[in-house]
């Protein structure tokens, strides 16, 4: 971490500290009240497992899933999965991936490869169509296009290293309104930025928790406040139903007197996935322990593939990553 961003996270601290007066900690019941978390829920809480949450989706095209747990170690490790220098993936789908430099990103992408199979792959690109199984735009379909369909795998991977930082040079300046959009057939495209909007502004509970942070995620990138206290850019490569599936993320730490909280968002996936985010924060309860909430939302496009999954085993394949990620860190569970 460079000095210049110890010294703002704790100035912040410190700033935040004097300004908000000590507030009355919740007990279990207030946080994971209904309709989020069934009483029976609660208690496997308590107990020391996970409870899960009815989470309303905006979509039908929306997966969402909630968890929470009692944090076992010291609260200041129970966020370690979602911090660092990595992204939260399992290692399962995890080919590769790398952090922005916000000064060098003219360099940051790189290492942005298909893969030993990138001839198979690079065809997927050269023979690009709106609704065919890649998330572009109508510029980025032309340009490939415009390609000879010999076109040599490494000038494959360089124009999809320069899409991909348009890409997240446009999410940088714009936010949400910056996440270009994805071209379908007859015309039609898709606003994965407004598909983001949607999921986020229906966490009620984030908003009634930490209204600071999520007014600023949701604004990004205007008015950001000094609680926000870490913000990082990522790409990451994944095997997806065994092709390459190119991410961009973007991660927001803050921290008041009372919890901590980061928030991840994927604003843009090559293929299989439109968008998704996830969510995790610490707060101690009134009774000393510290209650862990994981939220994870990702909106699936039945074109590419995953019509062929019911919602009940994505909402399955979902949690069991969610749980697995926080027991192998050994952050929650029995």
């Amino acid at each position: 971490m460079s000095g210049c961003r110890l010294v703002k996270i704790v100035a912040g601290l410190l700033l935040l500290m004097s300004a908000y007066p000590s507030h009355a900690r919740n007990t279990l019941e207030e946080l994971l009240k209904e309709p989020f978390f069934s009483p029976s829920d609660i208690e496997e809480v308590r107990s020391g497992g996970f409870g899960v949450a009815k989470v309303h989706e905006v979509s039908d095209r929306e997966i969402a899933v909630a968890i929470a747990c009692l944090v076992k170690g010291p609260p200041s490790d129970a966020l370690s999965p979602f911090l660092g220098d990595k992204l939260p993936i399992d290692d399962k789908l995890l080919q590769d991936q790398g952090m922005v430099d916000s000064e060098l990103h003219e360099t940051s992408f790189a290492a942005i490869s298909l893969g030993k199979d990138g001839q198979d792959e690079a065809q997927h690109y050269l023979e690009a169509r709106p609704g065919l199984g890649l998330n572009l735009t109508m510029d980025e379909i032309k340009t490939f296009q415009a390609l000879s369909s010999s076109t040599a795998v490494d000038q494959v991977e360089r124009l999809l290293e320069s899409m991909l930082q348009t890409r997240y040079l446009a999410y940088r300046r714009d936010g949400l309104a910056g996440a270009l959009p994805y071209a379908r057939e007859s015309g039609k495209h898709v606003s994965p930025g407004e598909e983001l909007r949607k999921s986020e502004k229906d966490i009620k509970w984030l908003h009634e928790l930490y209204p600071t942070f999520h007014n600023a995620w949701l604004s990004y990138p205007h008015n950001l406040p000094d609680e926000i206290t870490g913000e990082d850019f990522f790409w990451a490569k994944l095997n997806i139903e065994d092709r390459p599936v190119f991410v961009l993320a973007h991660r927001l730490e803050a921290s008041n007197e009372n919890m901590h909280l980061v928030g991840i968002r994927d604003y843009y996936i090559s293929h299989f996935f439109d968008v998704s985010q996830r969510a995790a924060v610490v707060t101690q309860l009134e009774s000393g322990d510290q209650l862990l909430i994981y939220v994870e939302r990702a909106w699936v496009d039945y074109w590419s593939g995953f019509a062929s999954l019911s919602r009940k085993v994505g909402h399955k394949m979902l949690l069991k990553q969610m749980e697995h990620l926080l027991e192998d860190h050994g952050i929650c569970g029995k």
